[in-house]
């Protein structure tokens, strides 16, 4: 099973799709984005002070998502190259979690 570093939120039908995705106080994903002209709009960042990473929701025009998502595949290599060699490990730890929480928060 391929492991993500994402979450779709998008409520449908909708004329953006919505994605929460971890990245870091840099913003790494945003160099990616941009080799593959992604335009993302940044909602908010959910910040935890005890690791460096934080969950980023953003929107995306629908025709620009499989760029997003092959982007967001290549963020774990771009972070192990960093040294940040955990990041998988914490998106699968954490992932489950925060897909739930936030469905809770945004569909309230």
């Amino acid at each position: 099973m391929e492991q993500k570093n994402w979450i779709n939120i998008t409520k449908s039908p909708a004329l953006y799709c919505r994605y929460a995705y971890f990245d870091l106080e840099d913003h790494l994903a945003d160099s990616l984005f941009a080799r593959r002209n992604v335009a993302v709009k940044y909602e908010q960042e959910f910040v935890n002070p005890v690791n460096p990473y934080r969950l980023v929701i953003c929107k995306v025009l629908p025709w620009h998502r499989d760029g997003f998502l092959k982007a967001l595949g290549e963020l774990p290599n771009k972070m192990n190259l960093l040294g940040f060699n955990d990041y998988q490990q914490f998106c699968r730890k954490y992932l489950d979690y925060s897909e739930n929480w936030m469905m809770e928060k945004l569909t309230a």
